[in-house]
């Protein structure tokens, strides 16, 4: 069985810009115990996106087995391998707030 090979151009990443959402400080003693501060700060500044290894991963995905295809074997990331990239807790208490007022953003309760 021969594969069909194509040369691959990088993606082009289209996101929405996370610039003109400012993180509020009047939350940070309520996210802080959650251990959720470092996710929202690496949010707040921005995707740091590389186009062609994105390309590559893009390409090794399998769906029907969700893993990727790489020369050293199959890869099916985990729950601790997202926890580890992007430095968000397995454990913790949950961050809950009282969203329906119209208010909510002047007086956060957790």
């Amino acid at each position: 069985m021969t594969e069909k090979r194509k040369d691959l151009q990088p993606l082009k990443i289209r996101y929405h810009d996370t610039v003109d959402i400012a993180y509020d400080e009047r939350y940070t003693e309520f996210i802080q115990p959650t251990g959720l501060l470092p996710f929202i700060t690496l949010v707040s500044r921005g995707a740091n996106m590389n186009a062609a290894a994105l390309t590559a991963l893009v390409d090794r995905w399998r769906p029907e087995t969700h893993t990727f295809h790489l020369r050293a074997g199959e890869m099916t990331p985990t729950l601790q391998d997202v926890s580890m990239i992007l430095g968000l807790p397995i454990q913790g208490e949950p961050l809950c707030m009282n969203t329906a007022s119209d208010g909510w953003r002047d007086d956060p309760q957790v």
